[in-house]
């Protein structure tokens, strides 16, 4: 199995610099002209639901002593995108450190095509996620479909439903769910490497992906790798679950 560094979460301000540091993050960026920041915000409900902005702060610290630009970009499913910007702290962030926010709903989107996809044969994807170093920052959950919800099923975020009318009324990314959850999962990360992962376990989420409950106790937890599906796995057996349960992390 991959290394994946497990870390007991005390605060964001001690912790995240202590596990980029010991992953060797800014080796790792070097060279890279953008750095993309990719949170879970699938709507404007707080963490655990959402990626706290107060560990995407720390990353922010972390990196920018590189000189790299930094981009935070998200496409959320629930709600406008902007709103969840501004509710959750993240446009203040952005002003504070002179950061672009993107809309990856609103973005140029770029078409790829991969005859290995299970049903995403041909998509279309925001240019800007093929431009930097792809840092994903998701929360731990439990996912109605899905059984967990963590790095992988981040990428959800990219995706942008193709007809104007969505299977649900009001999710973008609901045709998805119609394709197929898991196999959706597995193709976007077919199309999508992410460089480096951190997920924020501090509490975690059990139950359903937007209206659960906080974990109690909580996790506890900070996990980062440079391998999705291997903290998926960690992540997985960390939420209580069995890595064959979860049908993407067997494809």
């Amino acid at each position: 199995m991959a290394n994946i560094l497990i870390r007991d979460f005390q605060n964001f301000q001690t912790s995240v610099p202590l596990i980029l540091e010991e992953a060797s993050l800014k080796s790792k960026i070097k060279g890279w002209k953008k750095v993309i920041l990719k949170p879970n915000l699938t709507t404007n409900r707080k963490p655990p639901c959402t990626t706290p902005v107060g560990l995407v702060e720390e990353v922010v610290k972390f990196i920018q002593t590189t000189g790299t630009e930094i981009i935070i970009a998200e496409g959320s499913g629930g709600c406008d995108t902007q709103k969840a910007f501004k509710d959750l702290g993240y446009q203040n962030l952005a002003q504070k450190y002179n950061l672009k926010l993107i809309d990856l709903n609103k973005a140029e989107r770029i078409e790829r095509e991969n005859p290995k996809a299970l049903v995403l044969k041909k998509v279309k994807l925001p240019k800007i996620i093929f431009d930097g170093f792809l840092i994903n920052l998701p929360v731990l959950k439990e996912h109605d479909e899905a059984v967990v919800t963590c790095a992988m099923k981040n990428l959800f975020g990219l995706y942008l439903n193709q007809k104007t009318a969505s299977i649900f009324g009001w999710w973008n990314k609901s045709e998805l769910h119609h394709f197929g959850v898991h196999e959706s999962i597995y193709d976007l990360n077919l199309y999508v490497k992410s460089n480096f992962v951190l997920v924020d376990a501090s509490i975690g989420q059990k139950g359903n992906e937007i209206t659960g409950s906080p974990c109690q106790p909580p996790l506890g937890k900070l996990i980062a790798g440079f391998d999705a599906k291997e903290v998926d796995k960690i992540c997985t057996n960390l939420l209580g679950h069995k890595i064959e349960e979860v049908k993407y992390l067997n494809l």
